[in-house]
């Protein structure tokens, strides 16, 4: 994994380089332009100077050999086109030409040329220039110099900066690596930037809802272990009982009772495991579009053959055709319980009405019984684990209408309960509407 400090530093440092370099180049650029005005300037002032000068050199090709530096070269011929006088002895030189400042390109190189006359003899200054570029770079690279102490002394800043600016991640990170495997207290933002803060606030976030997550599975598997205790008990006293059986109708009244303990310690089993899907620290799959109506009528049919057992008519109101976004399996556990606990509690010959619409709060699934309802006082509590009404007759975990309100929250959905015209107690489930319930609402009434 590669440093986030090593990098920030290689870039600055990449950067102070570069801009070392653009430094070089501009002032390599502005010194060539100013070395040729000078270079021309004193090649003007030189052939200036020589005007009134007498020259005679009839033995210049006697010089020494070649030189090769900045210097000047002066030649000047006569009217006649001879040269009486050189400076210097070179193989190639630039033969007489206009007037004025000129550019000569020969074998040996470029050459920048001056050249004036005066009176009967022409003044002719001459000069290399590859002697003028490799005094502007001498002097470019002894601009140069200072720059690289300042160089290596910004990347040591640069070095600093960044160890002082990523100095609250290590210390998170520090805090976080020495912490015991229980510990979710949140990170402390002493000292935090402002870029960092955000980060700090969400992992502060994640700790406390995994902290209420932990906290809510510890009383879980708390209470879990409380009431599996009471039917595992009644089934060994039923065991007890069965091998204790004298005769034949005993025995069969014990495996009856021991068969019904089996069932009710099944279907708690099933209650907690359900209840433990829905766990916020359960891993499951994104929310998909799905409908409604089908999930609850798998759930209605679900519970069909004990409503049809206790003789209890299950009513179908309004059907929406809509979509919501969720998990099918969880949404048809919810409608399921709701429907289980109302054919439960609702008396033999009662009526069940079920209902799906769609308003401006969200989406809502409403279902109502004819049973005595829940009073008032007792509706609060009702959605805790294993809390059953006082004096309520059929047997239960508690468990179902926890299970109602989990799912509902991983939906975001709310529930709401009141009094049903029915004369028992009304839920309403509300879905909050999506933009693709919204279009399946709209196109449903253009159909309409």
């Amino acid at each position: 994994m590669q440093s986030l400090r090593i990098r920030l530093i290689l870039l600055l440092g990449a950067a102070i380089v570069i801009a070392a370099g653009l430094q070089f180049a501009t002032s390599f650029r502005a010194m060539m332009r100013a070395s040729n005005t000078l270079f021309d300037y004193h090649m003007e002032q030189m052939a200036l100077a020589l005007q009134d000068s007498g020259f005679q050199q009839t033995d210049w090709y006697k010089a020494p050999s070649e030189v090769d530096d900045f210097s000047f070269v002066i030649q000047i011929w006569t009217d006649d086109g001879v040269r009486v006088y050189q400076s210097r002895n070179y193989r190639v030189l630039p033969e007489q030409g206009a007037l004025g400042y000129s550019n000569v390109t020969l074998d040996n190189g470029d050459w920048r040329v001056y050249a004036v006359q005066k009176e009967t003899r022409v003044i002719q200054i001459a000069q290399k220039m590859d002697a003028r570029r490799d005094r502007t770079i001498s002097m470019a690279l002894h601009s140069l110099w200072p720059v690289l102490p300042v160089s290596l002394l910004l990347i040591a800043a640069a070095w600093w900066v960044v160890t002082t600016a990523l100095a609250p991640l290590n210390r998170i990170g520090h805090d976080l690596a020495h912490r015991n495997t229980d510990s979710l207290a949140p990170v402390s933002d002493k000292g935090v930037p402002k870029e960092v803060s955000l980060l700090v606030a969400e992992l502060n976030s994640l700790l406390d809802r995994m902290s209420r997550a932990l906290q809510s599975q510890q009383r879980f598997v708390a209470d879990a272990a409380h009431e599996l205790r009471s039917p595992i008990t009644a089934l060994k006293l039923q065991v007890q009982t069965l091998a204790r059986a004298k005769n034949d109708a005993a025995r069969d009244q014990a495996v009856q009772r021991l068969l019904g303990g089996v069932d009710r310690a099944s279907r708690l089993v099933e209650q907690l495991l359900a209840l433990a899907r829905q766990d916020p620290l359960a891993d499951a799959g994104g929310p998909v579009l799905l409908n409604l109506n089908a999930c609850v009528e798998l759930a209605a049919s679900d519970v069909g053959p004990l409503a049809q057992a206790r003789q209890i008519q299950l009513q179908y109101g309004d059907f929406a055709d809509v979509d919501v976004h969720g998990d099918a399996d969880s949404l048809r556990i919810m409608a399921r319980n709701l429907l289980d606990n109302a054919v439960r509690y609702t008396p033999e010959h009662g009526k069940i009405r079920i209902e799906v619409a769609t308003a401006d709060a969200g989406v809502t699934l409403t279902i109502e019984d004819s049973g005595p309802g829940i009073p008032e006082e007792n509706r609060g509590r009702i959605f805790d684990r294993f809390y059953r009404v006082p004096g309520t007759e059929p047997s239960g975990s508690g468990l179902g209408l926890a299970i109602v309100k989990a799912i509902a929250e991983r939906h975001d959905a709310t529930i709401e309960l009141g009094s049903s015209l029915l004369g028992g107690l009304k839920v309403k489930v509300i879905f909050p509407l999506s933009g693709a319930t919204m279009a399946s609402v709209v196109a449903a009434d253009e159909a309409a």
